[in-house]
């Protein structure tokens, strides 16, 4: 169980905020190109993406960090991190400075999961013997997807972010209001009136954090996730556009 106390005296929008990126949303949607068995409002995108990466020879690449996406997202993708990362040279910015050995942390769960279900991949064996070049190969590739694919997409659906950051904004004015958007979004979390406090279900101990970060997405095709990362709590989820 994560609790999160509300302020007594003042605004909501102290304990609760929200976090959009466009580079999170890139992995997002690489995550979701990455399953075998895409959700149906996504099949088609799917398809046609596949078929671009062959005609802009971008395919190897694609089968080459794939099962870094199967089973996730890399935390270096974490919109806390990458809130401010836009463009090209944002990107590639962001790359060059994260050091390799966080990098690499980044994947290891995702290529462990990865491994309990497929032989080990070529990726794996080229982290152990030259981690620079994963993550310079994996650089190239995040560009040239943004630029020749994704970048098209993202200014599709910013607007429906925008929309959906206003809502966040007028729902954490009020507590009448806030509670309902947060049930809509998971309908495990519950509110403690006694305590004043969030309630949310989780696998482990029960802790106390002091904020709670939400992040809209429109490629994370899944059901909400909630994690815990230092004094805050995460909620993930999917909305509509």
């Amino acid at each position: 169980m994560i609790s999160i106390p509300l302020p007594s005296n003042s605004p909501l929008s102290q304990t609760i905020s929200y976090s959009v990126s466009p580079l999170f949303e890139l992995a997002a949607s690489l995550h979701t190109l990455a399953q075998p068995a895409p959700p149906a409002r996504f099949v088609d995108w799917t398809q046609e993406i596949r078929t671009q990466f062959k005609e802009a020879r971008l395919n190897s690449d694609w089968e080459y960090f794939l099962p870094i996406f199967r089973f996730g997202i890399p935390d270096s993708f974490d919109p806390v991190f990458t809130k401010g990362v836009m463009s090209v040279d944002d990107q590639y910015e962001y790359f060059v400075t994260l050091p390799t050995d966080e990098f690499i942390r980044s994947l290891q769960p995702l290529l462990h999961e990865w491994n309990q279900h497929h032989d080990i991949p070529n990726v794996v064996f080229d982290i152990e013997e030259d981690a620079d070049y994963v993550k310079g190969r994996f650089s190239l590739f995040v560009s040239s997807y943004w630029q020749l694919f994704f970048e098209t997409n993202w200014e599709a659906i910013a607007p429906s972010f925008v929309r959906e950051a206003e809502q966040i904004h007028m729902m954490l004015e009020d507590l009448s209001a806030c509670l309902p958007f947060l049930i809509k979004i998971s309908p495990e979390i519950t509110y403690d009136a006694e305590a004043h406090r969030l309630l949310c279900p989780t696998k482990g101990t029960s802790v106390e954090v002091q904020q709670l970060v939400l992040y809209p997405s429109h490629y994370f095709a899944h059901e909400p996730l909630l994690t815990k990362r230092g004094k805050s709590a995460h909620l993930l989820y999917c909305f509509s556009t």
